[in-house]
């Protein structure tokens, strides 16, 4: 399983698109199940997911939930710091969630 952070992946590659695929999948969702929920083509989900296996070295959405789970924090503040306004919303809104739930 990879356990890779910012300094080995560098977040610069991941947009709120895929970040939104990541949570669905780290609250345990299927792949499909993801599709669903995000109103996207499960196809979009599954290329999503191969993608971010090969930014992560992830092997399985097993390990992408798990890395996720390790990474999220640190990616939402490494968005903030950036000022990356266009995924500034979204990080809150994580940070919202995870404060709420």
């Amino acid at each position: 399983m990879a356990t890779q952070g910012p300094d080995q992946v560098g977040f610069d590659w991941l947009t709120a698109s895929p970040a939104r695929v990541l949570r669905e999948l780290a609250d345990d969702r299927t792949e499909r199940e993801t599709a669903e929920r995000l109103g996207v083509a499960y196809t979009s989900v599954r290329s999503a997911v191969q993608v971010l296996k090969r930014y992560t070295g992830c092997e399985s959405v097993h390990d992408l939930r798990r890395w996720w789970r390790q990474n999220r924090e640190s990616w939402a503040g490494w968005v903030l710091g950036a000022g990356r306004r266009e995924q500034e919303q979204y990080v809150r809104y994580l940070i919202t969630v995870r404060e709420v739930g």
